[in-house]
């Protein structure tokens, strides 16, 4: 069980379909207690990320330290892009850089840089 209320999952589901489908590239994510969906994003290296992000309730924040990547995401349902290049392979830690109440040490999430060979034989 993941603790979401029943009203809480239909706002999710809500988000996510005005986010729409994502283009090549563009990534959307849905921030709300205590998560990201999806905690995971995998991209090719030297792929330019945009990440498109929305709040299903409070203000939240995304931040990929080894990056350099900080965003305030408001709770006004909003939505707020990024954009950078994924200059190196590996995998690299996100989280919520502003706190959004008891469970916000949990809001974790990575984002998985496939090296370029690996990438290029996928295709």
């Amino acid at each position: 069980m993941n603790g979401w209320s029943v009203p809480a999952g239909l706002a999710l589901a809500a988000v996510l379909a005005a986010v729409g489908p994502a283009a090549a590239g563009t990534y959307a994510i849905a921030a709300s207690k205590y998560e990201f969906v999806p905690a995971e994003i995998t991209v090719d290296e030297g792929e330019t990320v945009v990440l498109e992000m929305r709040s299903t309730d409070v203000e939240h924040g995304l931040e990929i330290k080894e990056l350099k990547v900080k965003v305030t995401i408001p709770k006004t349902g909003e939505s707020v892009r990024t954009e950078f290049v994924a200059k190196k392979a590996g995998t690299f830690a996100f989280k919520c850089s502003e706190y959004c109440g008891n469970g916000h040490s949990r809001m974790k999430g990575r984002l998985v840089v496939r090296p370029k060979a690996a990438a290029t034989q996928e295709k």
